[in-house]
C-alpha cells in the first residue's frame, strides 16, 4: 500500500468527524485539507522534477476512494484537484516552476468549461470571464480555467482556439456565498470571476494540442 493511501486510513476518524463540519461551512475544513496535504495524495500524479511521485494512476484511484470512504466532500476534491498536476507536467516548464517553485504542495483548482475570453495582446492575453463549480478553491493557490482566444477586437479567428489558462490566486476572485447545494456542500465549489487579468502565453495549454499529444 502506498504511503499516501495508508495516511488516509490512519486519519479515518478525523476525516469522518470533519465531514458534517465541512458541509455546514460550505467548504472543506482546514483540518480535513491538512490531512490530504500531509498524505501527499495530491502529488501522486505530479512530476518527480517538481516534488511529485509520478505514481501509477491505479494508486491515485485507490487514494481517492480511500478519502471518499471517510469524507465524501474531501473525496470529490481529491479526485478533481489531484488530476491537475498531471496536466501541469505536460505544460511549459516555466509554468511548472511558477506553480511549484516556492511550494511543491501547491493545489490548483478548475473548472475547464471554456467560459472565458482571452484577448490577444503583446506577449500574451487579457483574460476575463465567470465560471461556476471551482471545487476546493479555498485551499488552492492557482486555478486552471477554460477559455477561447479572440483577436484584439474580441472577435474569433477561424476555428475556435480553446485553451486552458493558469492563473495565480491574486489574479482571480472567489465569489463567496455562491455555493448552496443539498449534497457535497463541503466541496466548496464556488464561482470564479476574472476581469482583465494580463497573462503570458506560456501560462496556457492549447486544447487541440493537448488532445493530440503534442506536449
Amino acid at each position: 500500500m502506498h504511503a499516501a493511501v495508508a495516511c488516509i486510513h490512519e486519519a479515518a476518524d478525523l476525516l469522518r468527524a470533519e465531514h458534517a463540519l465541512s458541509d455546514d461551512a460550505g467548504r472543506l475544513t482546514d483540518k480535513a485539507a491538512q490531512v490530504l496535504r500531509e498524505s501527499g495524495g495530491i502529488r501522486l500524479l505530479q512530476a518527480a522534477s517538481h516534488g511529485g511521485y509520478e505514481a501509477d494512476p491505479l494508486v491515485f484511484f485507490e487514494w481517492v476512494r480511500a478519502v471518499a470512504r471517510y469524507n465524501p466532500s474531501a473525496g470529490w476534491i481529491a479526485g478533481v484537484v489531484g488530476v491537475h498536476p498531471w496536466e501541469i507536467a505536460l505544460a511549459d516548464p516555466r509554468l511548472q516552476d511558477e506553480i511549484y517553485g516556492a511550494d511543491q504542495n501547491t493545489w490548483i483548482a478548475s473548472p475547464y468549461a471554456p467560459q472565458g475570453r482571452g484577448k490577444k495582446v503583446d506577449g500574451g492575453f487579457l483574460f476575463s470571464g465567470e465560471w461556476q463549480y471551482s471545487t476546493g478553491t479555498d485551499h488552492c493557490g492557482w486555478v486552471v480555467l477554460g477559455g477561447l482566444v479572440t483577436d484584439a477586437n474580441g472577435e474569433f479567428e477561424g476555428f475556435p482556439d480553446v485553451r486552458h489558462f493558469f492563473l495565480p490566486r491574486g489574479d482571480y476572485e472567489i465569489v463567496e456565498d455562491s455555493w448552496h447545494v443539498m449534497g457535497l456542500a463541503g466541496t466548496g465549489s464556488k464561482d470564479i470571476v476574472i476581469d482583465g487579468a494580463l497573462m503570458p502565453e506560456h501560462r496556457t495549454v492549447g486544447h487541440v494540442q493537448l488532445g493530440e499529444g503534442q506536449y
